[in-house]
């Protein structure tokens, strides 16, 4: 794979938001261990989540830092401005002074950038921001990870998020699964709780996690019930619901509605290292997208996962062998996280049949096929987790033919990163593809391609009149206005034709980030930008025509 920044002694990584995004760092964590011993690795998280990074293997150093803290200071003004400003500045020099020499930004948010801005460390794999404040973004996975999540091209990406941040940072050595160390007290606890269970069952332990981030992501109660009643009364299952207190009123209602002396809740009563202990003692996870499947997945504990509403598999599906995702295919599917669903149908597309056979064909062993007669292939695609060839997970229908029209960009997209970016010998044709494929099937690729070319033609001009001390002002507003307009037609081919929405977010993220003040630099910068269109174009067409 290519590498920006090969060697690392001293590294930072932030990632300050959530449980499964501190564990899906861990196979990043890992590698740049493997592939630099000796070096120091301190992670900047939220104080909330820093009980998960002690049971993280290769930290060595946590810091914790207060946003609650600094937000609530905010809100007081006048004194309070002054405490948030005196705390950050003290978080920011004493991160000063451990002279780090490469940062891994995992968070994408505004003021982590900035805060990266202000310690000041040279070399870095994800987001910060330059001198004015404004964010920048240094390497093109990272870019890459920016453009995946930009909601119209998310059904177009096939990289889980766990490899695109790992390519970042340069990671080509790493484990193929999240990491978490299982606490011999913890576990002594979680046995403890199993043991004082009283179950008249004896069969395989099936944990359940009912809850989810959001409403419009959680499977109802009334169907976990069904498919509690077929685990524990058709195969002699025992069921643990798993969840935070906070999610006892999703729980309680479903273990009522079993009325089964197999079927008990633990929820509000393990910390994370016995969640991890309790998980690492089943025989399957039955979940949605959500922490406890990431945790479950580290201890090695297959899950099946419902991936419903704003949820995508290939985003954010369990990073390790054999695991079953469920997709529903709807056309409104994945929505957008940030507003709500008053009608997820979606929801309809799973049953409690199917969850139940799945979770049960999963303790007897791997799946790798299913009938279509049980999971038809139009209303839900079962995938099975694997890695390929070059060390990405790769989600593979198991169910049969889908009718999945975002399925063979996905391929094509996933060739062409690999290969463009990650420097990978993909196989693929290469020299060329029929003018039916650029013009009919992929619809303005080509006039993308010509405005790339264009737009190289117009920095060849536009270095000519940076050399030339006759070019009046008027010639370099009316070429700049050029530009502008190219580069806004370029956006609107993206978002007016949606497959080329990730070739067209790539090139702007790249425009956006340019570095220096020097014109000719600045210039050649941007043919190279228009250069890196035109090609990934070419070589989009190809793998798409080869898929």
């Amino acid at each position: 794979m290519k590498k920006r920044y090969p060697t690392k002694n001293r590294v930072l990584l932030v990632n300050i938001t959530r449980l499964g995004d501190m564990l899906q760092a861990t196979p990043t964590i890992a590698g740049i261990k493997a592939e630099n011993p000796g070096c120091h690795i301190a992670v900047l998280v939220e104080k909330q989540f820093e009980e998960v990074c002690h049971v993280i293997p290769n930290i060595d150093e946590i810091i914790g830092i207060d946003l609650g803290f600094v937000v609530r200071n905010l809100a007081r003004e006048k004194d309070g401005i002054n405490d948030a400003y005196e705390y950050v500045s003290k978080m920011v020099q004493e991160l000063r002074e451990k002279n780090f020499d490469y940062c891994l930004n995992m968070s994408s948010s505004a003021y982590t950038a900035l805060l990266l801005s202000l310690i000041g460390i040279k070399r870095n794999g994800g987001w910060t921001a330059d001198d004015e404040g404004y964010r920048v973004i240094e390497t093109d996975w990272a870019r890459l990870f920016a453009t995946s999540v930009f909601h119209q091209n998310r059904q177009y990406n096939s990289l889980n998020l766990v490899d695109v941040f790992r390519a970042s940072a340069d990671v080509d050595m790493h484990p193929r699964n999240l990491l978490i160390n299982v606490v011999p007290e913890a576990k002594e606890y979680a046995q403890s709780l199993i043991n004082e269970a009283g179950f008249t069952n004896d069969g395989p332990l099936i944990a359940v996690q009912a809850g989810a981030s959001q409403g419009k992501r959680q499977w109802s109660p009334s169907r976990f019930v069904k498919m509690i009643k077929i685990l524990t009364e058709q195969h002699n299952a025992r069921v643990v619901l798993t969840g935070a207190a906070k999610e006892r009123s999703i729980i309680d209602p479903i273990v009522e509605g079993c009325q089964s002396a197999n079927v008990i809740s633990v929820a509000g009563r393990t910390s994370v290292p016995q969640l991890a202990a309790m998980l690492s003692l089943s025989d399957v996870l039955v979940t949605g997208d959500t922490g406890p499947m990431h945790i479950s997945v580290a201890v090695g504990t297959p899950v099946v996962s419902m991936f419903l509403a704003s949820a995508l598999g290939f985003e954010t599906g369990p990073y390790s062998e054999g695991n079953i995702v469920l997709q529903p295919v709807i056309g409104c599917g994945p929505c957008n996280p940030n507003k709500p669903c008053s009608k997820p149908e979606c929801h309809d597309m799973i049953t409690p049949e199917l969850v139940a056979h799945l979770a049960m064909a999963r303790v007897q062993g791997e799946v790798r096929e299913i009938s279509s007669d049980l999971a038809d292939p139009r209303g839900v695609i079962v995938y099975r987790s694997r890695f390929d060839s070059y060390g990405f997970c790769e989600l593979v229908p198991i169910n049969g033919k889908s009718n999945d029209p975002f399925m063979r960009y996905r391929a094509a997209y996933r060739k062409l990163w690999l290969d463009d970016i990650g420097g990978f010998e993909v196989e693929g044709p290469r020299g060329g593809t029929s003018l039916k494929v650029l013009g009919e099937e992929l619809h303005g690729l080509p006039e993308v391609r010509q405005c790339a070319e264009q737009g190289q033609c117009l920095m060849d001009s536009l270095s000519l009149y940076v050399r030339d001390k006759a070019t009046t002002a008027l010639q370099f507003k009316k070429i700049n206005e050029e530009i502008s307009e190219l580069d806004r037609h370029i956006e609107e081919l993206g978002l007016s034709h949606g497959p080329l929405g990730a070739l067209t977010r790539m090139f702007i993220f790249s425009k956006e980030n340019l570095q220096g003040s020097d014109p000719l630099d600045l210039a050649s910068q941007m043919k190279g930008i228009y250069q890196d269109l035109e090609r990934r174009c070419r070589k989009f067409a190809e793998y798409y025509a080869s898929v």
